[in-house]
């Protein structure tokens, strides 16, 4: 896929800018939103970027919160969405499950 064909985020949307709140972030999840990709079109994006191709399952875990991502698919991320190299942060917060 050539860089011109990627859908690219923009600078606000990458970044997670509001004015005058320092800089917040966004998910995963919310930068797929963002960029208007299922899944799948970004399993799809990522298989033909790096040759590598990730399950529906390990993408929704990341996405999720229940595991953290190598640095390899948070470049592959940062690829299809057209972010600058490195600006993905890899801190991984497990989530913390309610005891039932």
């Amino acid at each position: 896929m050539k860089p011109s064909e990627r859908q690219e985020l923009g600078e606000g949307q990458a970044q997670g800018k509001s004015k005058g709140k320092g800089s917040p972030h966004i998910s995963l999840h919310g930068a797929r939103l963002i960029a208007g990709l299922t899944i799948e079109q970004l399993i799809d994006r990522i298989e033909a970027e790096t040759g590598r191709r990730y399950s529906r399952g390990s993408i929704s875990a990341v996405e999720n919160g229940h595991r953290g991502a190598s640095i390899e698919l948070l470049r592959a991320l940062e690829i299809v969405y057209g972010l600058p190299s490195d600006s993905i942060d890899t801190a991984y917060q497990p989530r913390h499950r309610s005891a039932s």
